[in-house]
């Protein structure tokens, strides 16, 4: 008997745990999109930022209606594609900044130019990776081109 007690007591703590309201996550969320927001993602990840919004519109309805593991869920998925889009953000506007102190004008800055739209095209077609990837490879060039 004491064994069936016991598996009932860890279902009804784990049962619990899930239950519990996600104040904590809901504000990670919260404060992951104002960072984003902040840091000007709405410029440069916009996609990114738009699904983080969704998601935490969906938490807080969720939350309203008492659905908490799913309010949880969707605010660690708000959390995450609002620091996608502040990833994305940085890399492009370090990029960006690279290529405005550059001193030197060539082939080697019309690519990173283009290095940098491609970013931005990326971004907005959701492609946060390749759009890290593409930034940061124009701000190389420029960092490489400078010390030449």
């Amino acid at each position: 008997m004491p064994k069936k007690i016991f598996i009932a007591i860890v279902t009804l703590t784990v049962l619990a745990a899930c239950a519990t309201v996600p104040t904590q996550e809901m504000s990670d969320a919260r404060q992951s999109l104002q960072a984003a927001h902040d840091a000007g993602a709405d410029k440069y990840a916009s996609k990114n930022l738009m699904t983080a919004e969704d998601y935490l519109t969906k938490a807080e309805r969720e939350l309203e209606l008492r659905l908490y593991s799913w309010a949880r869920n969707d605010a660690m998925l708000a959390k995450s594609e609002a620091l996608k889009a502040q990833d994305v953000t940085s890399a492009i506007k370090a990029a960006l900044l690279a290529i405005e102190s550059s001193t030197t004008d060539g082939p080697s800055l019309a690519a990173a130019k283009s290095l940098v739209q491609q970013a931005l095209d990326a971004s907005e077609n959701g492609k946060e990776k390749a759009a890290i990837r593409l930034a940061n490879e124009a701000r190389a060039l420029v960092q490489q081109n400078h010390l030449e």
